[in-house]
Formats: C-alpha cells, sequence, structure tokens
C-alpha cells in the first residue's frame, strides 16, 4: 500500500497474496478489526466487485431467515456466524482506483482466527473435533441450497470449495468462509460432499473403537459416494454422530502432525 491509511482504515500487515489481489489487516478509527483485499491493478477490480456481490446475496438472505425464523419463534440458526460481515466496497481515488473489500468477522476478533490451511497442514485433529468441522461445513453449504429453494431455482450456486477461503476459531468452535474463490452451478451436491470430507479425512486421526469405526465408515462413504444434496448429508452426519455420542459441548483436540501428544483447546 502506498499510505497507511484508506478512507477510516488504518492499514496493517500484510497477510495473504493472489495474483490478482492482496490481503492485509486492518483497524478502523471504532477500533473496529477488518481485512482489506486490495486489487493489484484496475482491471483486476471485477474479481472483488463479484465477491461483493455475493457477499451481499449472502448478507440478505441470512437477514431473511432470520427475521422468518423470529416470526416463527424458531431459535435463530445463525447463518450468520458462517461467513463474515463485506463492510465495505469501493474504488479508491489514492489507490489508483483499484477496488478494496472491507470485511469483519461476525461476533469475533480476527486476532482469534487462523487460517484454515495453516491449520491443517501443521496439525492432526480427533474424531470429536471433526465433528463439528464437517457439520459447520455441510451447514454452510446447505445454506445456498435454501437460497436456491427460496427462488425455486433447481440449480444451486455452490461456492467452489478450497480450504484457503476459511478462517478458523478452534476455541470459539467457529468456521468462517471469508473468500470468494468462485462459484459452480449444479443440481446436485455429490461433488462437494466430496470434497469436503475427504479434505476432514486427510485431516482427522480416527481411533479404533468401534464407535469410531462406524464414523468413519459414513465418512468414507461421503467420499467415495457423496450425497444429492449437503442438508442430506448434515442431517445423515448428526443422526450417527447423536447415535454413537449425544450432541454435546467438546474442546478442539489436536496435535502437531509427526507428534503423539494431543492438545486441547477449551472454552474458557
Amino acid at each position: 500500500m502506498i499510505c497507511l491509511r484508506v478512507r477510516n482504515i488504518e492499514v496493517g500487515k500484510l497477510i495473504g497474496e493472489t495474483s490478482k489481489l492482496r490481503i492485509y489487516l486492518g483497524s478502523t478509527d471504532a477500533k473496529q478489526s477488518v481485512i482489506l483485499k486490495v486489487a493489484k491493478t484496475f482491471d483486476d477490480g471485477h474479481i472483488l466487485a463479484e465477491e461483493a456481490s455475493k457477499f451481499n446475496e449472502m448478507c440478505a438472505f441470512k437477514d431473511e431467515i432470520f427475521k422468518l425464523e423470529e416470526k416463527q419463534g424458531k431459535e435463530n440458526s445463525h447463518y450468520d456466524w458462517l461467513f463474515a460481515d463485506l463492510q465495505a466496497s469501493f474504488m479508491e481515488p489514492t489507490q489508483d482506483d483499484r477496488r478494496i473489500n472491507v470485511l469483519s468477522m461476525p461476533d469475533i476478533e480476527i486476532d482469534k482466527l487462523t487460517p484454515l490451511t495453516k491449520l491443517s497442514s501443521e496439525t492432526e485433529i480427533d474424531t470429536w473435533t471433526s465433528i463439528w468441522i464437517l457439520g459447520r461445513f455441510f451447514k454452510f453449504y446447505s445454506f445456498f441450497e435454501l437460497l436456491a429453494a427460496s427462488m425455486d431455482c433447481p440449480v444451486v450456486e455452490y461456492p467452489i470449495f478450497s480450504s484457503g477461503d476459511y478462517l478458523i476459531g478452534p476455541k470459539e468452535h467457529r468456521l468462517i468462509y471469508y473468500n470468494f474463490s468462485g462459484k459452480i452451478n449444479d443440481v446436485m451436491a455429490m461433488d462437494f460432499v466430496k470434497a469436503i470430507t475427504k479434505f476432514i479425512l486427510d485431516w482427522v486421526a480416527i481411533g479404533d473403537r468401534e464407535e469410531e469405526q462406524k464414523y468413519l465408515n459414513l465418512l468414507k462413504d461421503f467420499s467415495e459416494v457423496g450425497r444429492d444434496t449437503c442438508e442430506r448429508a448434515h442431517k445423515e452426519f448428526y443422526r450417527l454422530v447423536e447415535e454413537l455420542w449425544g450432541i454435546q459441548y467438546y474442546p478442539f483436540v489436536y496435535r502437531e502432525r509427526g507428534t503423539s501428544y494431543w492438545n486441547v483447546i477449551r472454552e474458557e
């Protein structure tokens, strides 16, 4: 960045870069932590414009769901916890009219989050930790199935699955989508269920107890066969989990790859 401030935001350190954009930490005058994505050129701005449009669409729909649940007296599904909030998207004159997207995290500080790709490449997680992470993935992808259904559209605009598009908060059990890599239109979720589950299978170290082996068998089936919707995978997944262990809080348990000692991160 040429300057240290953009509008009301103090620009911090560079935390990521692609061929088309740079990603920075930032802090607003109100002391809110944000992420800034800055297009490298004016022409690269179309990527961030598309991302802004997608996040605005997601935000509008989760607000619709919240209002409907509130009206019906239902518990808040908290789809808002699954993806970042787009605070602003603009072309900045001080940066040669390059587009900038400003994102904040829902109900959690950015410094409590880490890139999912980094954590998964450096650690292994245990069976029960993998449960809430896979559950978050299926819930997030089923959100787009709900969106398509609300418009009576048989085709779903699924986001491309890439672990690099997520941040994770181990202690707070948060998995947050913050980067739009593109979309794929499909009438079935088969490939997405397979890809998501394969990612988890590459990360988790599942024990040899009978219950864990039943869990492993379901994950293998997901990874090989898939399911026609993520909603169906989500329901089937938690049906087995509840049958085996019940639904309860479990801390984030991990070990460094190549080691045998397990570490525990729990809510205080």
